[in-house]
């Protein structure tokens, strides 16, 4: 058990007054898999529950279960396990475990005052993405993506009973505060919404999509009075009496509310709170449905929880930020903000004194030596997809939403925009002297902008417009020389034009699939390529012949990058990475430890380390130095 378990959360305050923020002391260390000696980033949120003492708080990530002291402000641990991402949480009736459901088919239950796992329930063929206690906590309830829901006994792990009546899968469950109905609901067309026997394990009532105009539940929460239900659909809240699957109220919302993700009445029983993609958590008043309050979050509303007590309303949004909710004021007490939604894209600084990952909208600066967190630019409308660092790395380029954005790394100022893109920006790269910067996006083309050093005013003359993908371009970069251009696409293709004419030199179609990235080796001889068919592959710069083929174990190979000395090839293959030495030919290793898809692989300029990124929200550092002497 590790020192800092959060038992009575005595010992963990200690701890934390005496650690620094370093990788020797810090939480980047905390259950890191072989090989990593640093994890960056908390996973991206999904689910938040409060402890029955209403002092700690249970947050699901992708990456584990953190469990926060709110008296402190402290993480006190991070129970890990499972090997997908965590999508919800719940506490047994007696608060002595809880129950977690996840993606990897699989729920877990867990011991609420030592964060030892007890037992696994497993017969799932796909991902769980909700559990419930029965009201006497002898019964646990799943609901999975296989369309079906599934009931266990807690304290053997057997499974009583599969509810067949889904058309397909079941996102929520919930039992009644009374125990005499559980609600299941779907999040396409067809039997969206089930009410079952929870003693026959017979169903009730089966209400479809076209019969009461409902579809896309994400989410069902029972009342604390009874077997009423809430329902959030397709713009509609609905409350239900669960032994009828009668429709009671249909609550007032917004207009064009659209998706809606979570609905949780108060602990009175009184109110319904519900979190909307349209960057609100509406109010309404249970017995009329009238809308009491919109709150604007300014994010898309993923999760919502009550505090026991009722005072407090906890909200995660789309992005990651968990805010705290005064439930007289409606303002927000406090924010928990370092949750990630996805990293797209990582760069380091040529010194190596900084790496950036680009997220849904935000840039963020991290020291690679400890891990801190140093600063965010804001100012993308939309996901930032690629970065990159000018030569002598005092500008940054992004590219998101429909434009390519230079930054001052120094003052985080925004210097400027190329523009003139008609879809989204996909990537981006400077030249090596900096004098150029090529963009590509999903309108198939790639732009070739002047750069002007040293003036006030950088953006020049657009240079080029290069026009031959037949689908978005995924990918750009400049040979080591700076006289070809590179570019992959959503047309399998790669191409390689003349910078300095614009002209196409060549098309080299290997790939059966997306080809998502091409970098060159720094010695300029070699480039490699990665595409969701599976393959890497490394061709011969000056011949543009195919030399080597790599393959991992899934068919997404999404990112590739080469060691500083030109011998090393990672890439990255589904939720692994594979490292290869290229003078041999032979595979060295395979890192593993994320729990999604992996976007992004680079390598340290002095070569020691792997930065990997992914849609788990997090960003691994991977030590090669022990690699290398343990050969």
């Amino acid at each position: 058990m590790k020192i800092q378990k959060y038992l009575q959360g005595i010992v963990p305050l200690i701890i934390f007054l005496c650690v620094s923020n370093s990788f020797s002391q810090g939480i980047e260390l905390w259950d890191l898999p072989k090989a990593a000696k640093a994890r960056i980033g908390k996973g991206k949120a999904y689910k938040v529950q409060f402890f029955p003492d209403g002092h700690r708080l249970a947050i699901t990530t992708t990456i584990g279960v953190w469990i926060y002291d709110l008296r402190t402000d402290d993480l006190l641990d991070l129970l890990t396990g499972h090997s997908r991402p965590i999508k919800s949480l719940a506490f047994s009736p007696d608060g002595a475990t809880f129950a977690t459901a996840c993606d990897d088919n699989t729920a877990w239950l867990w011991d609420a005052n030592t964060g030892e796992h007890m037992l696994s329930f497993i017969g799932h063929r796909d991902d769980i993405n909700e559990v419930s206690f029965s009201p006497d906590g002898k019964i646990l309830a799943t609901a999975s993506d296989d369309n079906t829901v599934g009931l266990w006994d807690v304290n053997t792990g057997e499974w009583l009973a599969s509810l067949q009546g889904h058309s397909d899968n079941v996102h929520s469950v919930s039992f009644s505060s009374d125990g005499t109905v559980i609600a299941s609901g779907s999040y396409r067309v067809g039997k969206t919404l089930c009410f079952w026997e929870p003693r026959t394990q017979e169903r009730i009532n089966t209400i479809t999509s076209d019969q009461d105009d409902i579809a896309h539940i994400h989410s069902v929460a029972s009342s604390p009075n009874g077997s009423i239900f809430a329902t959030g659909s397709w713009g509609k809240v609905s409350i239900w009496e669960g032994r009828t699957g009668k429709l009671l109220i249909t609550c007032e919302v917004e207009d064009s509310t659209g998706e809606i993700w979570s609905v949780v009445f108060s602990p009175d029983g009184k109110t319904l709170a519900t979190g909307i993609e349209n960057s609100a958590i509406l109010i309404n008043d249970v017995s009329t449905g009238r809308l009491l309050k919109t709150i604007d979050t300014e994010e898309p509303i993923t999760s919502l929880t009550y505090s026991p007590d009722g005072k407090t309303l906890i909200s995660v949004s789309k992005e990651g930020a968990i805010k705290f909710w005064d439930v007289d004021t409606y303002k927000v007490k406090k924010t928990i903000d370092d949750f990630t939604f996805q990293v797209f894209s990582i760069a380091y600084a040529p010194d190596g004194s900084t790496f950036v990952t680009g997220n849904m909208s935000k840039i963020s600066f991290w020291n690679p030596k400890t891990g801190e967190h140093q600063k965010t630019i804001a100012g993308h409308n939309g996901t930032v997809r690629s970065i990159t660092f000018s030569a002598e790395g005092k500008i940054l380029a992004s590219a998101g939403s429909y434009s390519v954005r230079l930054w001052d790394v120094a003052t985080d100022r925004l210097i400027g925009s190329f523009k003139g893109y008609t879809n989204l920006v996909k990537c981006v790269a400077f030249s090596p002297d900096g004098s150029m910067l090529a963009g590509g996006g999903q309108d198939n083309t790639i732009r070739i902008w002047e750069t002007r050093s040293g003036e006030q005013y950088l953006i020049g003359q657009r240079l080029h417009t290069l026009a031959g993908h037949t689908d978005g371009v995924q990918y750009v970069t400049f040979s080591p020389d700076g006289k070809t251009l590179v570019s992959t696409g959503d047309d399998k293709t790669i191409r390689l034009w003349d910078v300095e004419t614009g002209n196409l030199i060549n098309t080299l179609v290997e790939h059966t699939r997306a080809v998502h990235t091409v970098i060159f080796s720094p010695d300029g001889n070699t480039f490699a390529s990665a595409s969701r068919d599976g393959k890497v592959c490394l061709w011969d710069f000056n011949t543009h012949e195919l030399l080597n083929t790599f393959r991992g174990h899934t068919r997404n190979s999404i990112s590739v990058d080469f060691s500083p000395d030109s011998n090393g090839l990672a890439f990255s293959n589904g939720d692994a990475i594979y490292i290869c030495e290229l003078s041999t030919g032979e595979y060295i290793n395979t890192f593993t430890g994320h729990t999604t898809m992996i976007n992004s692989v680079v390598y340290s300029p002095d070569g020691k380390t792997i930065a990997s990124g992914g849609t788990d929200g997090s960003v691994l550092l991977w030590d090669l130095t022990k690699l290398v002497s343990d050969r």
